[in-house]
């Protein structure tokens, strides 16, 4: 079964995910960070895209830019992103991203131990990893055969009708254009149900302890009750539901603070 889907980050700027999903987008990739943890490497627009993404039914994933250097390394990257993604649910893959320059001074055997330390971590949290790379760097720069008998892959290939081998996900373009986005934007496409899969697994903040009538919003500076329900439910008349669903006992709430709002 294919799927169209993009891969996005803070660099699209601000998004129109209902023109996105109107132009026949059925999943997107966005990037949720990058390094180890720092206040200033979680991606800026991660959130907002995930919470607008979600209210417009767009499948999501994400992807960790790597600039690990060593197996200990590729675990704290690992923390990071679960930290990053707690009390979210993703239908597509959480993606290793290895292509910075800087790791060509590791060798193959190095770096194809640090896609496995990020991707086994992730596993062992409960989510489905998986680890994006281009042409190149999986038949140069990594260990292949180990790596692909154990994740999927996520190819990025340009300039061509298919991809070069099989994978979950083929990058097909870098410079592709789609309404409700600025400039150009990655698109991609999936061969396998990843939805179906994750969900029927309970991966990826799909067990059976989630509730799924609603999904987790965190409170910006400006908000109130009032306003998240008049942008989310309909009418602002309704805030006494997002204040029942979180045993809310004041109107007053804060910015950085998480609500559970209806769906």
């Amino acid at each position: 079964m294919e799927a169209k889907g993009i891969d996005v980050s803070k660099w699209q700027g601000n998004i129109d995910w209902k023109k996105v999903k109107n132009a026949g987008v059925k999943f997107a990739i966005i990037r949720e960070g990058w390094g180890k943890k720092s206040p200033n490497q979680t991606d800026k627009k991660f959130k907002e895209n995930y919470e607008h993404a979600k209210i417009m039914g767009i499948s999501l994933g994400c992807y960790h830019y790597s600039y690990a250097d060593s197996i200990d390394d590729a675990k704290r990257e690992a923390e990071f992103c679960l930290e990053n993604i707690r009390n979210m649910r993703f239908e597509y893959p959480i993606c290793f991203d290895i292509e910075d320059k800087e790791m060509l001074k590791l060798s193959n055997r190095q770096r194809t131990d640090i896609v496995k330390a990020f991707c086994s971590e992730i596993e062992m949290s409960g989510y489905y990893a998986m680890f994006y790379c281009n042409l190149n760097w999986l038949n140069n720069y990594l260990i292949k055969d180990e790596l692909i008998q154990k994740y999927d892959l996520w190819l990025a290939q340009w300039g061509t009708n298919n991809p070069a081998i099989s994978c979950g996900i083929w990058q097909k373009l870098d410079k592709g254009t789609i309404n409700g986005i600025y400039g150009n934007v990655d698109i991609d496409i999936s061969y396998k149900n990843y939805p179906e899969i994750i969900k029927t697994k309970g991966l990826n903040g799909f067990g059976k302890s989630n509730n799924s009538n609603y999904f987790c919003y965190t409170v910006k500076k400006g908000d109130t009750l009032w306003t998240i329900s008049e942008r989310y439910l309909g009418s602002g008349s309704k805030y006494k539901e997002i204040k029942s669903l979180n045993a809310l006992k004041s109107d007053i709430i804060h910015a950085g603070q998480t609500l559970k709002i209806p769906k």
